[in-house]
């Protein structure tokens, strides 16, 4: 979101937060603009923050302005008129979610107590590696004949991979997305790989939501 230069000779409060996993940046700037800020700086690690402060600059009625810094960027805020306090309604919720991919919104639990499938790894058990790499390609295929299908896939650490570009399990993933089992990946994970941008199938989210889908579920399995 790129926004017009602002006027030189303001008074900027300056923020690195490359330090602040998620929520931290976005915390951070509502602070600022609570405190009566009207030009702040900050300097984020990567996509995910670029993208959750600018939009929570954007409920707030601030306007924008982003430049690449090295592996992440600086976000410049200008505050609008009421940009200190939160709009009617309140503020949005403050969620680390990665910019729009084109994957299924989140749908709600609902009282149903959904199936839940962990995915943690490239692989189906330990040992062999080819041959886990095998099984858990013949467990996902084998998930879109059940009968019984998942309601969300959630795909954390090095399992995150498997929704990515270059993964040689796309087409099987994007196959149980069309079936409507939602795709989840921990955002956190993708940014620990940097492969936030590679996102090619699902959505990312946060720990809070992973979190609540896996207590909330009535059965967990994972392969």
């Amino acid at each position: 979101m790129i926004g017009p230069r602002f006027a030189e000779g303001t008074p900027v409060k300056e923020l690195d937060v490359r330090h602040l996993p998620c929520p931290g940046p976005v915390l951070e700037l509502r602070a600022a603009l609570e405190e009566g800020e009207t030009e702040i700086v900050l300097h984020v690690a990567d996509d995910l923050a670029r993208s959750n402060v600018t939009r929570f600059a954007a409920s707030r009625g601030a306007t924008c302005e982003v430049e690449p810094e090295g592996k992440g960027f600086r976000v410049r805020v200008l505050a609008g008129p009421g940009s200190a306090s939160p709009p009617p309604g309140g503020d949005p919720e403050i969620a680390c979610e990665l910019p729009d991919t084109g994957g299924v919104p989140a749908a709600s639990a609902g009282p149903g107590r959904p199936l839940v499938v962990q995915v943690t790894g490239r692989t189906m058990g330990t040992g062999d590696d080819e041959l886990g790499t095998l099984l858990l390609r013949s467990f996902l295929k084998t998930l879109g004949q059940l009968e019984e299908k998942p309601d969300a896939i959630v795909f954390y650490n090095e399992g995150v991979k498997l929704c990515c570009e270059g993964s040689e399990l796309l087409d099987t993933i994007r196959e149980l997305e069309g079936q409507g089992i939602e795709i989840i990946a921990c955002g956190t994970c993708l940014n620990w790989f940097e492969l936030v941008p590679r996102l090619a199938v699902g959505r990312g989210t946060d720990m809070l939501e992973i979190a609540e889908r896996l207590t909330g579920a009535a059965r967990l399995v994972r392969p």
